[in-house]
């Protein structure tokens, strides 16, 4: 009995001193978290495995300092090291899915999506630790792999369809090719906003103020045009037809002049890059056409700016004298003389 309470004071008092150990060393590692975001991480990975850490320390001083029997001595030994890989995937785990979340935080993506991915790495680490386990039992793991392998083949073809879309926003948030707030372009002739993205599916809200959901997937199959890339602004070409008995220098002064005096009054036309008028496509069946190029802030702004810039330049153009022709369509009848069959009986 006496014997009994030996071993029992010498394991509470070394776990007590490795306890109060462990309590100064995360308050000291609390204290350099201040200073980098790994060590954060560390700090709340270590926490719970610290602690089982401190039980098998107390528990291999009591094995050192007291006399165990051989069979009880392999029987702790086994358990112990049990605790120790148990612990160590603990850890593992949590170190993983949390310097992930940390990663993706410090990324501006979001996680509250991504449970789906955590669970997956944990279920994953847990697997390979109860596994490790398992083999240092000398249980035989090949029936259970077996198993496992047949199991996760069924799990990934019914979950096929997601993991791909899950994967795909993963690349897609990763690459930031397209951002929040973006608008885009696919080559289905869909388009709109991007107003969110998460691991599943990519949100957009159309001109017409429609939700148009996407498959990640397809999303990252498709040929998309990203307006606002590299730059927000987008270029528009405006065509102008004229008489052919047009003053071309007085036609691109006057032009000019109206889109200058536009720019000033709304900021969604740009004056840099500098507007531009040219000679194209050129020569029509009524009229000389040109093309003017300016540039406005966002792609949803043209529409306003191209409806506005040609009503100014209708009205100039009458102003000043500038002839926009129109197709005519000359029909002329051409009479055939009319002859006369006569036919005689004879």
């Amino acid at each position: 009995m006496f014997k009994d309470y030996k071993i029992l004071f010498v394991f509470l008092v070394s776990f007590v001193g490795f306890y109060i150990l462990r309590v100064i060393l995360l308050e000291l590692l609390k204290k350099i978290t201040q200073k980098t975001k790994i060590y954060e991480v560390i700090y709340q990975t270590i926490k719970l495995p610290s602690l089982l850490w401190v039980f098998i320390l107390s528990i291999h001083v009591t094995m050192v300092f007291l006399d165990i029997s051989e069979k009880h001595y392999h029987f702790i030994t086994k358990l112990v090291n049990v605790i120790l890989i148990f612990s160590v995937t603990i850890f593992l785990a949590n170190l993983i899915t949390k310097s992930l979340k940390s990663y993706m935080e410090e990324k501006n993506l979001p996680t509250a999506g991504a449970s789906l991915i955590f669970i997956l790495i944990n279920t994953l680490i847990y697997s390979m630790g109860i596994l490790v386990i398992l083999s240092y039992l000398e249980i035989s793991i090949i029936p259970i792999l077996t198993t496992l392998g047949v199991g996760g083949l069924a799990v990934g073809l019914a979950l096929q369809d997601t993991l791909s879309n899950i994967f795909s926003g993963l690349y897609i948030l990763m690459e930031k090719r397209i951002n929040i707030g973006d608008f885009i372009e696919l080559e289905n002739g869909k388009k709109g906003y991007v107003v969110n993205i998460n691991w599943r599916t990519t949100t957009l809200r159309t001109l017409s103020n429609d939700v148009l959901i996407i498959p990640n997937e397809k999303l990252a199959q498709s040929v998309i045009v990203n307006y606002a890339k590299p730059l927000n602004l987008t270029r528009i070409p405006i065509q102008i037809p004229v008489s052919y008995d047009t003053d071309l220098e007085k036609l691109e002064k006057v032009v000019f002049e109206e889109v200058e005096s536009f720019a000033k009054e709304d900021t969604r036309l740009l004056l840099n890059p500098v507007p531009t008028l040219r000679f194209i496509p050129g020569f029509g069946d009524s009229s000389i056409v040109f093309t003017l190029y300016v540039s406005v802030s966002d792609y949803e702004s043209g529409f306003f700016v191209e409806s506005e810039l040609r009503k100014r330049l209708f009205k100039r153009f009458k102003k000043e004298g500038i002839e926009i022709p129109y197709n005519q369509i000359e029909v002329r009848i051409k009479e055939d003389s009319k002859l006369r069959i006569v036919e005689e009986n004879t």
